[in-house]
C-alpha cells in the first residue's frame, strides 16, 4: 500500500522572506566579486600604465647612453683616420699602443687596404678576417665617405662570440682612398649594460639597426639574440606612425608578450627598444590581488554565515509561529474536549440534585448517575492521556526497558478489544513470526501502543471487517509490529490531522464515532521514546496500515 506524504507546505510569506534572503545573499556575493574584479582590473591597468611610463623613461635613458657609447667608438675611428692621413699606419696605431680607447668595448682593430685585404689586426686572437660580401669598400668609397658604418654581426673572436664592425674610410696624405679602419665592438658590452636596466625579471632592452638586425640584447635569461632578423616585429609598423612610442608584441626571441617602448639612437641608424613583460606586470599586482581575493573570500563567507543565520532565524520564527498556532489550536480543542463531559456531569448532577422529575424518579436518576459516571471516566481517561502526552513531549515519561515478547503483548491487546470487535462482527487475526522474537521495550508502553492502534482500527472499520496484527523481524534485526485494517482509510489531510493532538476533532464539534484524537500522537511519542519510528500507509476506502519499527 503506497505511503502518503504528511508534510506542510511553507506559507507564501515564509517563501517570500526566504527568497528575499537568498536574493540579497546572491546580490551581496555578486557585489563583492564584481568589486574584486573591478579593483583588480583597475590595479592591473594602473600597473600597466606605470610599467609603460617606466619603459619609456628607461628607453630615453639608455638611448642617450647608447648614443654616447657609439659616439665614443666613432670618435676613436675618426682620430685613427686623421692620424692615418698624417703619418700612415705607424702613426695611427699609436692610439692602440697607447690604449687611447675603451678596451672593454672594442675587442680589436682591423685595417683593410683598398682591395679589401687585411693589412693590420691589433691584439686579440681570432679567425682571419675578410670583407668579402660586406660591401664596406664600396660603401666608404661612395655614400659613406664621411660616415661611420655599423656592420652586421660576424664571427671574429676566438671564443666564437659575434662582433660588430664599426668602420670608417681611410685616406692617404693626398686625400685618396687608402682603405678601411674597423673597430670590432663586443656586443656583450652593450648587452651587459642593458641587463642592468630595471625592467623586471622578464624585461629586455634591445638595440636593433634600421636594417632590422639585432645588434645587442640585454635580458635576465641571458639570451642576447645578436644577429636575429627582426623584420616581423611590429616595431617597423609603429615607426611609420611615430619616431618614438609604444607597441605590443609576443617576442620573436622568446615568445613572451611585452609592451615595448622605442626611440631612435640620436645620430646613428639604430633603434633602442625597452620591453616590459606582461607576466611581470601581473606579478607586480599578484600579491595585492591575492590579498584582495582573500578579503573577498572572507566577505563572502561572512555574507553566507549571515544569510545562514537569517535563514535559521526565519526557520525558527516559522517553527515558533507554528508552535504557537498548534498551542492555540490545542487549547481550543482540549477546552472543548474537557467541557463536553463536564457539561454532561454538571447537567445530570443538577437534575439529580434538584430532583427535577420528583422524588420518586429513582430509575431515571440512576440512569443519569450512570451517565455522570461514564462522563467522569471519559474525562479521567482524557486527562490521563493529556498528562501522558505532556510527559512524553517533555521527555519525562519513565520507560522500564526490558526484553518483551511482542506476540504476547499483541495477544493480550487482542483479548482486551475482543468484546468491542464482537459488537461489530470484526474478525481479529494475528501473524506470528516463525521463531520467537523479543524486543527491548517497556511492556506497559508497548501494550498501550497496541491498544491505541487497535482501538482506532476498530472505530474506523465497518461491521464484518478485519483487523490484523503482524509481528516480524525486519532489516538489521529490527522488530516490526503492524496493525492493518480494511476500514474507511484516510486522506492525506486526515492523515496530517491524525498526527496532531485532538486532530480528529475540530475545536467546536465532535464527529460521531471518532475518539479524542490523542491516540496516534501518544503512539508516535512512545515509539520515538523507544528509539523507533511510526509509519502510516492509508488510502480512502482501502483501509490503513500502521507500522511500529523498534530499534535493534
Amino acid at each position: 500500500m503506497p505511503r502518503l506524504p504528511t508534510f506542510r507546505f511553507p506559507s507564501v510569506r515564509a517563501l517570500s522572506i526566504r527568497n528575499g534572503i537568498l536574493m540579497a545573499t546572491i546580490l551581496a556575493l555578486a557585489g563583492v566579486w564584481v568589486g574584486y574584479v573591478l579593483v583588480a582590473s583597475s590595479m592591473l591597468d594602473g600597473q600597466m600604465r606605470e610599467a609603460i611610463v617606466n619603459a619609456q623613461t628607461t628607453a630615453r635613458a639608455y638611448e642617450s647612453s647608447t648614443s654616447r657609447t657609439v659616439h665614443d667608438v666613432d670618435t676613436t675611428l675618426r682620430s685613427f683616420a686623421e692620424r692615418y692621413a698624417e703619418g700612415g699606419l705607424p702613426r695611427a696605431r699609436r692610439i692602440i699602443d697607447d690604449g687611447l680607447y675603451d678596451t672593454g668595448l672594442i675587442h680589436h682593430f682591423s685595417v683593410f687596404g683598398p682591395d679589401g685585404a687585411q693589412l693590420f689586426r691589433s691584439e686579440g686572437m681570432g679567425p682571419s678576417e675578410g670583407l668579402e660580401g660586406s660591401g664596406l669598400i664600396a660603401y666608404h668609397q661612395g655614400e659613406g665617405r664621411s660616415l661611420m658604418k655599423i656592420g652586421l654581426p660576424f664571427n671574429g673572436s676566438a671564443t666564437g662570440r659575434p662582433l660588430l664592425r664599426f668602420s670608417r674610410r681611410l685616406e692617404d696624405a693626398a686625400g685618396d682612398f687608402a682603405g678601411v679602419a674597423v673597430a670590432n665592438v663586443d656586443p656583450d658590452y652593450l648587452s651587459g649594460f642593458y641587463r642592468q636596466a630595471d625592467v623586471g625579471r622578464n624585461g629586455v632592452v634591445t638595440l636593433v639597426g634600421l636594417d632590422r638586425i639585432v645588434r645587442a640584447r640585454g635580458s635576465k635569461d641571458g639570451k642576447d639574440s645578436v644577429g636575429v632578423d627582426g623584420s616581423n616585429s611590429n616595431l617597423w609598423v609603429a615607426l611609420q606612425q611615430s619616431l618614438s612610442g609604444v607597441f605590443w608584441q609576443d617576442s620573436i626571441a622568446d615568445g613572451i608578450r611585452r609592451a615595448y617602448a622605442y626611440r631612435p639612437v640620436e645620430g646613428y641608424p639604430l633603434i633602442l627598444v625597452v620591453g616590459i613583460a606582461v607576466k611581470d606586470i601581473d606579478a607586480a599586482v599578484a600579491g595585492f590581488r591575492g590579498q584582495m581575493r582573500i578579503i573577498a573570500a572572507l566577505l563572502s563567507v561572512s555574507i553566507l554565515l549571515v544569510a545562514a543565520f537569517l535563514l535559521v532565524q526565519q526557520r525558527n520564527a516559522e517553527r515558533l509561529a507554528a508552535a504557537l498556532a498548534v498551542n492555540r489550536d490545542f487549547l481550543a480543542r482540549v477546552s472543548h474536549e474537557l467541557r463536553t463531559p463536564l457539561n454532561a456531569i454538571l447537567g445530570f448532577s443538577e437534575i439529580i440534585k434538584d430532583q427535577m422529575f420528583g422524588p420518586n424518579a429513582g430509575d431515571r436518576y440512576a440512569d443519569y448517575a450512570r451517565d455522570i459516571h461514564t462522563s467522569g471516566q471519559h474525562l479521567l481517561t482524557l486527562i490521563d492521556d493529556i498528562l501522558d502526552l505532556s510527559r512524553l513531549q517533555a521527555g519525562k515519561f519513565a520507560l522500564l526497558m526490558e526484553d518483551v515478547d511482542p506476540v504476547a503483548a499483541a495477544e493480550w491487546a487482542l483479548r482486551i478489544v475482543a468484546p468491542q470487535a464482537e459488537q461489530k462482527s470484526i474478525r481479529l487475526e494475528i501473524n506470528r513470526p516463525l521463531s520467537p522474537t523479543l524486543v527491548r521495550a517497556d511492556d506497559r508502553a508497548l501494550k498501550q501502543m497496541l491498544l491505541n492502534l487497535l482501538g482506532n482500527a476498530l472505530k474506523f472499520t465497518p461491521e464484518n471487517g478485519r483487523v490484523l496484527v503482524s509481528v516480524a523481524r525486519g532489516v538489521n534485526g529490527r522488530c516490526v509490529v503492524r496493525v492493518t485494517d480494511n476500514g474507511i482509510g484516510m486522506t492525506a489531510e486526515e492523515l496530517r490531522q491524525a498526527s496532531i493532538p485532538f486532530g480528529q476533532t475540530s475545536a467546536l464539534t465532535t464527529q460521531p464515532g471518532r475518539g479524542t484524537g490523542l491516540g496516534l500522537p501518544i503512539v508516535k511519542s512512545l515509539i520515538e521514546a523507544h528509539g523507533g519510528s511510526l509509519r502510516i500507509d492509508s488510502r480512502p476506502g482501502q483501509g490503513s496500515q500502521v507500522t511500529l519499527e523498534f530499534a535493534a
